[in-house]
């Protein structure tokens, strides 16, 4: 038995706290297209104790990866996007808090298969990517996703996780999935998340 989608709801005490910690950080633009839509918080935001509650949900240690997103507030407003729309994270959880309040919320996150493969994630073993007929990680990443992340066409749409203000959502990245929709015109009425990674 493996979990792959957890959703805590009301999970922080005091969500407006640190929400209001997010609209005081700067989201500066990227000098080129980022693969995600919108802008990271300049700067990360570490939380005591978060680490620990998210390894205690999930029922073992995680070790955070230190990747680029990590610890940091996510702003994305109408009209931005990413370079890729359908992807996978190289971590083994991707956890999402969402920051935006209620009478704002729009759409979710999304999770997806591949029609071609009629698979709802990324192989997890060398033995999956023989049976889905890929050679190796390199040909799967340059021959599905690189091909496929921003044709719809090659996915059909399985599910919405909702936003909510104080939703927590924790995932294994290597399920197909999009960020949603970015909306709002400021960081007070757009989608706005706290992202932490982990191995």
């Amino acid at each position: 038995m493996s979990q792959s989608l957890i959703i805590v709801d009301d999970f922080l005490p005091d969500p407006h706290q640190l929400r209001n910690v997010a609209l005081n950080h700067d989201y500066p633009a990227h000098a080129k297209l980022q693969p995600y839509p919108g802008r990271d918080s300049r700067h990360k935001q570490l939380i005591n104790g978060y680490d620990n509650l998210i390894s205690d949900i999930v029922g073992h240690r995680l070790e955070p990866a230190e990747v680029n997103s990590h610890a940091r507030f996510r702003l994305a407003l109408d009209g931005e996007k990413g370079s890729e729309s359908v992807h996978i994270d190289p971590v083994n959880w991707t956890v999402l808090l969402y920051l935006t309040l209620p009478e704002h919320c729009q759409d979710g996150t999304h999770l997806f298969r591949h029609k071609a493969t009629n698979s709802d994630h990324a192989p997890y073993n060398e033995q999956q990517m023989l049976d889905m007929g890929f050679k190796s990680e390199d040909d799967f990443m340059t021959n599905l996703l690189a091909k496929d992340t921003n044709n719809p066409d090659a996915w059909e749409h399985l599910m919405t996780v909702p936003m909510r203000f104080n939703r927590l959502l924790i995932m294994r990245p290597q399920q197909y999935h999009d960020a949603g929709l970015s909306f709002g015109d400021k960081p007070e009425n757009g989608r706005l998340i706290y992202i932490t990674t982990y191995y």
